[in-house]
């Protein structure tokens, strides 16, 4: 294992870490030609560079290695790239899944970046709109032949050379690869819930002692006995289905071009629910024309973007049409789809026509759109949706974009808008006076809705400006996405302004934004619920009316020194008028480059009128983070965090929690990699935190779970992983308060959790 002080990727080294190893002079010209030449291929070819003596590279050669395990290696192969993609949808910056929808489509054939447009190359992921336009004025000049060439493009920032750089070819004799298949199966020990929610509503139902709440709340609200049993009934065909014994799942999807014109594929999943997509389409120079599963986008996302996507920041969107080929059925579009292009005129026409899942009153009447990967037969194609839209997008070589979309919703049976039914009654927060009282619940129940807006966007020099307005075309209460960004090679600057009005409940409309719809409400919450199941409405990814202020910066200060996020979100939540603040900071110190330590500190502060006063929350947390590489194959990490809660509310006492967890990556075979890690933690109250590999839950006191995993590049596109996780938590009684100041004591016990996924991917 060599010395974490000697260690250094010749690749990927910045100039400082160079001139630790070489002389100065010999670094710079190593650096220079790096930068020529696009990278080293061997170590060997040290001996080309001038200065470079045979006893110099003997003296130094064990000190170096060509990638570190962090670096993408030109050489990785497609399917290890795209399931890169595919997994990487845990931090806060992740992927949308549009944008993984839109690789796992290209699959094996990559942009020729002489040919694209800038839409084209503005659409993949983290690449901005500023590196896109620079790219396209300077072939222009000189045709990109190589990744060589491409680095020396003027203007383009090293952060988007690096994620062009994977995906896109230099020439049209390029052999294109034919498809792309992927398969995942995994299996648990345990059924889908292991909350006893379903448990005690029935119980309180049955209770007729005198303690049982919830009956008596019913009984005073006007239920009969009647009533009251065919609830309970309900709950306990619900509660029977959820508890369905664990079984196999997974996912299995492929996308194949035939004739560079013919694009086929299909998806399959198959767990608690199961349910197949199909596509088929053709693809050219003047627009691509898709029959059957798609999945459509248009503007930043306040207008129209059909995805199961919760991520909330997300400064950047994939524009156009593309196959429906991602885990999500409650906003899948089937039917047809029209993209044309025409000297960067884009004619759009969307057509689909699908039965949805929903959320049912205690009538039986669709309540609003459902989205679980437990779908009970109550829920199931409780309402018919069709869609009609179209519109026009434009966007030219310097970066000028303009469009407008109209689109038309027809149901052929309107939601109810009964969302007190759904409520304990006098027990509810937010149902009290229905939907007068929170505006998340305004939503129009006719059977035609009309939806419409236009989107902009513009380059000057290293700024870059996009926007959306959008509205209900019934009300003409405007909505509004501004983001203005800077964009410079070790420096970016983001202001982005939202306004998203009550009115606008339009269900495809995924932005930028701080809560979901439904987010602090009573259907967080399910003691407060007749159904639990309703909880789900709480995920769905609609924005909350809200407006907001968010400013961002990142910088490399020195060379040794970044900042690699620090960002200020003030916003007021429309459903009640009160302001809220959020406050990131992070710095890390490349103590060497093999050796990196990172430091975060999040402020949160709430308040909301949900309890009739102005009831204040804060919230803090902080988290170290430290990584480092080992040797030229391996790699280990670990993190602390610790959080803070409180609020002015009596009833709820204050919280705190923490965690610690490790990693070590490392190559047993050639060609063969080991992941495995390790987590612990207790808390007795809330947390903002989300964890990868099943998550933590925090109403849980304590816990630890540990997981290994090894893969391997079988062939050069193909990819091999398998994973086994193991978790267990423990409740002795956690201190939540109930509104009514009763202690919640969820899933008291212990819970012990085994599951083992298995992934391929292959691209031919």
């Amino acid at each position: 294992m060599f010395s974490l002080l000697a260690l250094v990727p010749l690749n990927s080294a910045p100039l400082k870490e160079l001139r630790r190893v070489f002389p100065a002079p010999l670094a710079d010209s190593i650096y220079k030609y790096r930068q020529r030449f696009g990278g080293f291929r061997s170590l060997y070819q040290l001996l080309e560079v001038p200065g470079m003596t045979p006893a110099i590279f003997r003296e130094v050669k064990d000190s170096l290695i060509l990638y570190a395990p962090s670096d993408p290696s030109p050489g990785s192969g497609l399917g290890a790239r795209i399931n890169r993609i595919i997994s990487s949808r845990v931090s806060e910056e992740a992927p949308s899944d549009l944008s993984r929808a839109y690789w796992l489509f290209l699959g094996g054939n990559p942009i020729n970046i002489n040919e694209a447009t800038v839409l084209d190359l503005a659409n993949l992921p983290g690449v901005s709109l500023k590196d896109a336009v620079r790219v396209v004025q300077w072939r222009k000049y000189a045709k990109i032949k190589s990744r060589r060439d491409l680095r020396w493009t003027p203007g383009l920032t090293l952060y988007g050379y690096r994620n062009l750089r994977r995906f896109v070819i230099y020439r049209d004799t390029y052999k294109p690869l034919r498809g792309f298949l992927y398969a995942r199966t995994y299996a648990h020990n345990h059924a889908y819930d292991p909350s006893s929610y379903f448990a005690s509503s029935i119980t309180q139902l049955y209770d007729t002692s005198g303690m049982g709440r919830n009956l008596q709340l019913l009984r005073e609200a006007g239920w009969s006995d009647e009533a009251i049993e065919k609830l309970i009934e309900r709950l306990k065909s619900e509660a029977e289905d959820i508890t369905t014994t664990p079984k196999p799942k997974g996912t299995f999807r492929g996308t194949f071009r035939l004739w560079d014109r013919l694009d086929l594929g299909f998806y399959h999943y198959g767990g608690y629910t199961t349910y197949n997509k199909v596509f088929a389409g053709l693809s050219g120079r003047y627009g691509r024309l898709l029959v059957g599963d798609y999945r459509f986008s248009f503007g930043n996302g306040l207008i129209f973007t059909s995805s199961e996507d919760l991520s909330d920041r997300v400064y950047w969107n994939v524009v156009g049409l593309m196959p429906d080929i991602l885990y999500g059925d409650a906003f899948k579009l089937r039917g047809v789809g029209l993209w044309g292009n025409y000297g960067g005129f884009s004619p759009f026409l969307i057509y689909s026509k699908t039965r949805k899942d929903a959320v049912v009153d205690t009538a039986g009447r669709p309540l609003f759109y459902y989205s679980s990967e437990f779908i009970p037969s109550l829920y199931e194609d409780k309402i018919g949706e069709e869609i009609l839209g179209g519109g026009l997008n434009y966007m030219n070589d310097n970066g000028f974009g303009a469009g407008f979309m109209l689109f038309q919703l027809r149901y052929d049976e309107p939601f109810s808008g009964d969302w007190g039914s759904v409520a304990v009654p006098f027990y509810s927060s937010t149902f009290n006076g229905g939907y007068r009282y929170d505006p998340s619940f305004r939503i129009d129940t006719g059977r035609v809705h009309r939806f419409g807006g236009i989107t902009y966007s513009a380059v000057v020099g290293d700024f870059v400006l996009r926007g959306d307005l959008a509205a209900n075309l019934r009300h003409m209460k405007p909505s509004a996405l501004l983001v203005f960004r800077y964009v410079g090679e070790t420096r970016s600057l983001d202001f982005v302004y939202r306004n998203y009005d009550p009115t606008y409940w339009n269900p495809y409309a995924r932005p930028f934004k701080e809560d979901n719809r439904f987010e602090r409400t009573d259907f967080r919450y399910s003691y407060r619920l007749l159904d639990p199941l309703a909880t789900n409405l709480a995920d769905l990814p609609l924005p909350k009316p809200e407006e907001g202020y968010f400013f961002q910066i990142r910088d490399r200060l020195f060379q040794d020194i970044l900042l690699p996020r620090i960002y200020m979100d003030v916003w007021r939540d429309r459903t009640d008028g009160m302001w809220n603040r959020r406050l990131h900071a992070e710095v890390e110190w490349r103590v060497v480059w093999a050796l990196r330590m990172r430091v975060w500190r999040r402020w949160l502060e709430r308040t909301d009128m949900r309890y009739g006063r102005a009831f204040k929350s804060r919230s803090v947390e902080t988290a170290f983070r430290t990584f480092i590489i080992t040797d030229a194959h391996s790699a280990v990490g670990m993190e602390v965090r610790y959080a803070q809660y409180k609020s002015d509310n009596p009833n709820v006492p204050p919280g705190a929690g923490s965690f610690f967890s490790a990693f070590f990556n490392t190559d047993l075979l050639r060609g063969l990699r080991l992941y495995t890690g390790a987590t612990v933690w207790t808390s007795n109250g809330y947390s903002l935190w989300v964890f990868e590999d099943d998550g933590i839950d925090f109403l849980y006191n304590r816990g630890g779970k540990i997981y290994v995993a090894v893969s391997k590049e079988v062939l050069r596109n193909a990819h091999f992983r398998i994973k086994l996780h193991y978790k267990k938590q423990y409740n002795d009684g956690n201190s939540l308060i109930s509104a009514s100041g009763d202690p919640i004591n969820v899933g008291l016990g212990r819970y012990e959790y085994f599951t083992t996924y298995a992934t391929f991917a292959v691209a031919f």
